[in-house]
């Protein structure tokens, strides 16, 4: 395989850019692309860049890392399992197999001299903010800074000023935009006119705050809350969509996206026939009518994580509690009456 300076030389400025602020490279924003790349290859000899990733990486890039290390690397990762790994330049895609990435030597080696008591206490702690964060922008796409300070209050018991969530934040590898002006945090792929349309339907609509248990599963991006309609959709996808169960669920996810953007019936019924699944005109409305109920029970960032049927009845379903002597729903391996619930 390349060198990593060729693989860093496939990176665009921005990335480079980006990745050189990650990592504390000095005065990056004057060099030119190779010092760009030089700059990052010496700082990811650097200890405190290994300490910082062991820390800071997501759980999946994490434990990639660390099976790479005690068994030895896969030839080829997907980017969920090493995202963290790859926008750090600790990772990267192989360009003759598109979506197949791979982790260095180097970087596989580095995880045994990181992975300290110490490390591994501050990476906790680390996580749970990170969470929270994560859990507010899956859930609400734009989250006001005070609404983030009363998060970290209600769930953590933690009084923190924004002045130090924004530093943290600007820590962070992952791309959060901090909007100082209308003072709020947004999802980073959310583009100028969906913030538009989002943030004038939400308004001062309340915030969706569940039980802590619950919340914090949003801090998965592949987390659905899944309704009875949801899971009538898989079923249906099972019977009529031939495949694996891997590929049905591509299936079920490729559906789930074009209803949320507002895909007409005609392009469902013609994205369904790409797939060999036709039915009868009576199949086809019943099919519909459960996607207007997965449309009435998704949690919309339009409505700050509320459900369409929850405005309606205004009601919120409750939530599954947390017992004080269960594991901590945040990760970090202790009774929850020892951590989150202290």
């Amino acid at each position: 395989m390349a060198s990593i300076k060729a693989r860093l030389n496939e990176y665009n400025m921005n990335d480079l850019k980006r990745m050189a602020r990650t990592l504390s490279v000095s005065n990056y924003s004057k060099f030119k692309k190779d010092e760009l790349i030089d700059g990052i290859i010496e700082q990811q000899k650097n200890p405190e860049s290994a300490t910082f990733a062991y820390q800071y990486i997501d759980e999946p890039s994490f434990n990639s890392w660390k099976d790479a290390s005690e068994n030895g690397a896969r030839d080829y990762y997907n980017l969920e399992e090493i995202f963290g790994l790859y926008i750090m330049g600790f990772a990267f895609e192989d360009p003759e197999h598109e979506d197949q990435f791979y982790i260095t030597d180097t970087v596989k080696d580095r995880f045994a001299e990181v992975d300290t008591k110490e490390n591994h206490e501050n990476r906790v702690a680390v996580q749970r903010k990170l969470n929270l964060i994560r859990s507010a922008l899956h859930l609400y796409g734009i989250v006001g800074y005070d609404q983030l300070i009363h998060l970290y209050k209600k769930y953590y018991s933690m009084d923190l000023t924004i002045d130090e969530i924004t530093e943290f934040l600007d820590k962070s590898p992952y791309d959060v935009t901090l909007n100082s002006e209308n003072q709020e945090i947004v999802i980073d792929d959310m583009n100028e006119e969906q913030y538009k349309m989002v943030r004038s339907m939400q308004g001062e609509r309340p915030y969706y705050e569940p039980e802590f248990a619950k919340f914090i599963k949003f801090a998965d991006p592949n987390y659905i809350d899944e309704s009875e309609n949801h899971q009538a959709l898989k079923d249906w996808i099972a019977d009529n969509v031939d495949g694996t169960a891997h590929e049905q669920q591509e299936v079920y996810i490729a559906l789930l996206q074009q209803i949320m953007q507002g895909a007409s019936r005609e392009e469902i019924i013609k994205y369904l026939a790409s797939l060999g699944a036709e039915n009868d005109a009576a199949d086809q409305q019943a099919f519909f009518d459960n996607i207007a109920g997965i449309v009435n029970h998704t949690r919309h960032f339009k409505y700050r994580g509320f459900k369409e049927s929850e405005l309606k009845t205004r009601t919120v379903v409750k939530e599954f509690k947390v017992g004080r002597n269960d594991p901590c729903p945040c990760g970090s391996g202790k009774k929850y009456k020892k951590c989150c619930g202290a």
